[in-house]
């Protein structure tokens, strides 16, 4: 159990990273002047959350350079090959365990969903649940 610990301390880590780079809007649910790419991505998101009726709050666009570092393996092989610039990171209210979500590493059950997909190929990239909405996402805990 222990060999999971730092996969998860990897994936919050990530989060924070994300959401410490997105700039935020003053439209609630909305971030960043150029998000409409994203908006394609949003079916693939809410295709990784299993279960419920997950609410999508926060849409967001970052460069791959600010997150590459935390992210997974796999994912930056993928993200290389597809030679994308941007990921969209979405966040989802709801309740959700980390096996409801597909790609979030194994721990506790959360409110929150974050979801991260490649802007390119819309594939997903990497997910974690959260108790807490970072700030980034407006720091809903409601």
């Amino acid at each position: 159990m222990h060999h999971l610990l730092p996969r998860r301390a990897s994936c919050v880590a990530l989060a924070a990273a994300v959401l410490s780079l997105s700039a935020c809007s003053h439209t609630p649910g909305v971030s960043n002047g150029s998000v409409s790419v994203c908006y394609r991505a949003i079916p693939v998101g809410k295709g990784a959350i299993h279960g419920g009726h997950p609410e999508l709050i926060g849409v967001h666009r970052v460069p791959v350079d600010s997150v590459r570092s935390h992210l997974p393996t796999a994912a930056r092989d993928e993200l290389a090959a597809e030679d994308d610039t941007t990921v969209c990171t979405m966040a989802f209210r709801g309740h959700f365990t980390p096996e409801e979500v597909d790609l979030a590493p194994p721990g506790p059950a959360g409110r929150y969903a974050l979801v991260l997909v490649s802007s390119k190929q819309l594939k997903l990239i990497a997910a974690v649940v959260l108790q807490t909405l970072p700030r980034a996402f407006g720091g809903r805990t409601v």
